[in-house]
């Protein structure tokens, strides 16, 4: 369950450093390094959800 939170986290800072321009931040790294960094860490949260949401429904379906 921690893990799937985690991914969350990952995916909103994802998110913040994809639309940086929009929503008017400033980082003093390269406009691509934050482009790419932030689709990095889009990816690697939705993997963590959707592993830690697959791991949450198959350990629930063994307890019945």
């Amino acid at each position: 369950m921690v893990s799937g939170l985690i991914g969350v986290c990952y995916v909103c800072v994802g998110l913040v450093l994809f639309f940086h321009k929009q929503l008017h931040l400033q980082f003093s790294l390269d406009n691509t390094f934050t482009y790419v960094f932030g689709a990095i860490l889009l990816i690697y949260g939705m993997y963590r959800v959707i592993k830690s949401w697959k791991s949450y429904f198959s350990y629930s379906g063994q307890d019945r």
